[in-house]
């Protein structure tokens, strides 16, 4: 039929190529109506379900675990008072690598490198030595984690989930990757 309509499109020359093509669209819609089932068509039987079973990849576990990280860090970054000691998780690349990697800081440590210590390393040297007083911020730090898990049960409860996990993927890690050199999903989730 459509053959049809088309051939007697082309040969009246007052018919248009639009007119010709919303006929078409309206003939095909017309017969997905009509080839659609009726809604009063239930079906009787139960639908199949598919369940597989498999392991789960060490990049599954990282993912979990770093969702962990980021839930704990982020209440204890509400429940801390500083804002200095807050902690920050970032990708980057550490110096001599071509490695992303995942690390968590307090803000102080991330702002410990001054623009004199970022010129040095451009030239290849090394910067002031802030590790004392970085050392003895990053016990402030600890000591006032471990306060708030005392007075803050949820804190305290997403320190154990994070803990959890951890355990987890190291055993995991330790039993996929045993004795080789380079793990898959092991160490860089990228």
């Amino acid at each position: 039929m459509i053959m049809f309509i088309s051939r007697e499109c082309r040969l009246s020359r007052r018919v248009s190529s639009g007119f010709t093509l919303r006929l078409f669209f309206l003939l095909v819609g017309l017969i997905q109506i009509s080839a659609a089932p009726a809604e009063d068509d239930k079906q009787t039987e139960p639908i199949e379900e598919i369940t597989s079973y498999g392991d789960r990849s060490l990049l599954s576990f990282r993912y979990e675990m770093e969702a962990a990280e980021n839930k704990y860090y982020d209440s204890y970054n509400i429940l801390n008072d500083d804002d200095e000691f807050d902690v920050i998780c970032k990708h980057g690349v550490p110096t001599a690598s071509h490695i992303k990697r995942r690390s968590c800081k307090g803000r102080f440590e991330w702002e410990s490198m001054t623009d004199l210590d970022k010129e040095r390393i451009r030239y290849g040297l090394l910067p002031t030595d802030h590790s004392a007083e970085i050392l003895r911020k990053k016990g402030m730090v600890l000591d006032k984690m471990e306060k708030l898990a005392e007075e803050n049960p949820d804190f305290r409860e997403s320190l154990f989930e994070l803990t959890r996990i951890s355990q987890e993927y190291e055993a995991e890690k330790k039993i996929r990757c045993e004795g080789r050199l380079i793990c898959a999903g092991g160490d860089n989730p990228e």
